[in-house]
């Protein structure tokens, strides 16, 4: 909804608060609509990282199917880039845990069989596929990711929590509410939410 034209849209006024309205509900659907699909037909998947530039790899994967079930268990893996104290002061992985992992394009095979055919549900997409993206840089033959189809659970969020983001005209992105920072933590955490925006809460 708020990647719609909404330069004409203000605060305050009938037209904004219809729009508002009108996102919100589309989100509660969205939310609906996943958690009507079987558990086992679609999957919560995030990652751990090293940091946010370009340089940046995957140092830890977790996925769970619809129910919570956990399909990949934390698995750490082995960058080619050191991880930066402020990194590990988020997510308490050292390059210690990591030196003896597998690299993540063993673990990334792991999950492109566990996803192929599932609908993945990512909290904040576009940053996890670009961290996957640039891990996968340093292997000469990644492996085709073949999911049903991948959805943002953040931008429906945004979309459900309504806080207006004057300059950028979008709704303003909330953070994971939830999490502690492991994988399989905010998978759990991006579950919680998508539930909570179907029941309405």
């Amino acid at each position: 909804m708020a990647n719609l034209q909404t330069a004409y849209l203000r605060p305050g006024t009938k037209a904004f608060t219809q729009f508002k309205t009108q996102a919100r509900d589309h989100a509660r659907q969205w939310a609906q609509k996943t958690l009507a699909i079987p558990p086992a037909k679609w999957c919560l998947l995030d990652t751990e990282t090293t940091g946010l530039d370009q340089d940046a790899e995957v140092i830890q994967v977790g996925l769970t199917d619809g129910a919570g079930n956990i399909l990949i268990n934390n698995s750490l893996c082995k960058p080619a880039v050191p991880i930066p104290l402020e990194a590990t002061a988020i997510h308490h992985i050292t390059n210690e845990m990591v030196e003896k992992a597998p690299s993540f394009f063993d673990v990334y095979r792991e999950l492109v069989r566990i996803a192929e055919g599932r609908v993945v549900v990512i909290y904040n997409k576009a940053y996890d596929l670009r961290l996957i993206r640039q891990s996968l840089q340093r292997f000469s033959m990644p492996l085709p990711f073949a999911p049903a189809r991948v959805e943002c659970a953040m931008l429906q969020y945004a979309d459900y929590v309504g806080n207006w983001n004057e300059y950028h005209q979008n709704f303003k992105w909330p953070k994971l509410e939830g999490g502690d920072h492991s994988a399989v933590g905010d998978c759990l955490a991006t579950l919680q939410v998508i539930q909570k925006m179907a029941q309405g809460i």
